[in-house]
């Protein structure tokens, strides 16, 4: 047995030797990589974030307020404090969602003139055709839809009218210097006048909630 401790010993055999590789990637490379897959990225990120922002949009402007029952709610709200609290005060005693027709609203409007003219018109002057006259300013600040544009026209028109009616019947009144008489042609014409003013203002209200309703429920 050899003492060389260089000499190979039993079962011993050379490494094989490492094949060559050959040149790595150069620099330049890697950063071409590095930026083609870093592109890529940034691409995707805003691929996704517009999504985000047409998704988001999309939601907002079907989520947003009905503008039709914006209206609803400020067209009911008018006439409950504004038209039916003048009616309630003007005819005092009477439910005015009990009026149906205006051959009715005309004889409680008499009735009243009939027992007293004068109190009757001081009554309505004083106390009474404020609440028109607050109905005015709102109900010309809104801006209504297209399709409400025309109803909305009518109820302004049929309130100024109203308006006008009362104030013309008041002055007939204050001005009597005898009974009153619900037969005088002058009485006639000016309550027939309110009370047209009166249903034009329920037609015209009427139609808008019908064309809020339809696009509420829709």
């Amino acid at each position: 047995m050899s003492s060389d401790p260089n000499a190979p010993q039993p079962g011993w055999a050379p490494l094989a030797p490492t094949p060559p590789s050959g040149p790595g990637p150069s620099l330049e490379e890697e950063e071409r990589a590095m930026r083609s897959g870093r592109g890529r990225m940034i691409a995707f990120g805003g691929a996704i974030l517009l999504a985000l922002i047409v998704g988001g949009g999309y939601f907002l402007m079907n989520s947003g307020p009905n503008p039709y029952s914006a209206i609803g709610r400020q067209v009911n709200g008018m006439r409950s404090q504004n038209f039916d609290s003048f009616w309630a005060c003007a005819l005092p005693r009477t439910d005015p969602s009990d009026i149906h027709n205006n051959e009715q609203l005309q004889g409680e409007i008499h009735e009243r003139a009939t027992f007293s003219a004068a109190q009757y018109a001081q009554l309505v002057r004083t106390t009474c055709l404020a609440n028109l006259n607050d109905h005015v300013q709102p109900l010309d600040s809104l801006l209504p839809t297209d399709d409400l544009r025309p109803s909305v026209e009518a109820l302004r028109a049929a309130l100024r009218a109203l308006i006008d009616g009362w104030n013309a019947y008041l002055t007939y009144l204050q001005g009597l210097t005898a009974a009153y008489d619900r037969e005088s042609e002058d009485a006639t014409r000016l309550v027939q006048a309110i009370a047209r003013a009166w249903f034009d203002y329920k037609l015209a209200f009427g139609q808008i909630n019908d064309i809020v309703r339809e696009h509420v429920t829709e």
